[in-house]
């Protein structure tokens, strides 16, 4: 049993020590890098790891777990944010996520729903580039549908601007690219100075993450195949 890894427990829901594999996605200087952990206790809305490097509180990554490294298709994955810190008596560091599980959302009127079809709430790896570069970023959804897509990022989208997106998951991957046009950007709820991921406070890492939602400008019958697919690992 590891030593005690905090003094006060503020924990919001009883956690079950559980040895589970995680997989932990950060948000790095050159990209997305993945780390391979286990868990040592989980709960509801958080689990807890160790890690030999420490990271700055609040910092943005995404979780797989329990993580199967032979499956051969990429796991959804849930986004959540370093809640706690605390250096072990044996040297290491344990890391408190906190799971920023998907909300209920509100029934929306007739004349404020200009969805065509539901959304899932799901994150999956995405690449997106401008119409007009060769450069794909690599980031993560919020939730995707046939008709459009939410992700993160750090860059800087206009309304009306048209990019390319590919969601390397199921048969979106055989679609390759899909054009889209940015209908919304939505600005983080967090300031810039409580962001952090374990980088130097001056580096590009720690700009707030903005949320752009995209719609494609053609579907396919492949993508009604994805969101049937979703909604069967949603409703689990």
């Amino acid at each position: 049993m590891p030593e005690s890894v905090s003094p006060v427990d503020l924990r919001k829901s009883p956690r079950a020590r559980l040895r589970l594999p995680a997989r932990i996605r950060w948000l790095g200087p050159l990209g997305m890098r993945l780390e391979i952990t286990e868990t040592i206790d989980v709960s509801r809305d958080g689990l807890l790891v160790r890690r030999s490097e420490p990271c700055v509180p609040r910092a943005r990554v995404w979780v797989a777990y329990p993580f199967d490294p032979s499956a051969a298709a990429i796991q959804p994955e849930t986004p959540a944010r370093v809640a706690r810190v605390h250096g072990g008596a044996k040297g290491g560091f344990y890391v408190g996520l906190e799971l920023q599980l998907p909300t209920r959302e509100l029934v929306r009127s007739a004349e404020n729903e200009h969805r065509r079809t539901a959304r899932f709430s799901f994150s999956l790896p995405i690449f997106v580039r401008p119409s007009g570069s060769q450069w794909p970023e690599e980031s993560m959804t919020q939730n995707v549908s046939n008709s459009g897509v939410r992700f993160e990022t750090t860059q800087t989208y206009k309304v009306g601007e048209m990019v390319r997106a590919k969601i390397p998951w199921g048969e979106w991957a055989k679609t390759g690219e899909i054009l889209g046009r940015v209908v919304r950007v939505e600005g983080p709820a967090e300031a810039p100075d409580e962001m952090g991921n374990g980088a130097p406070r001056q580096s590009t890492v720690n700009l707030p993450l903005m949320s752009v939602a995209v719609e494609w400008m053609n579907t396919s019958r492949n993508g009604d195949t994805d969101a049937a697919k979703l909604s069967r690992i949603g409703s689990a």
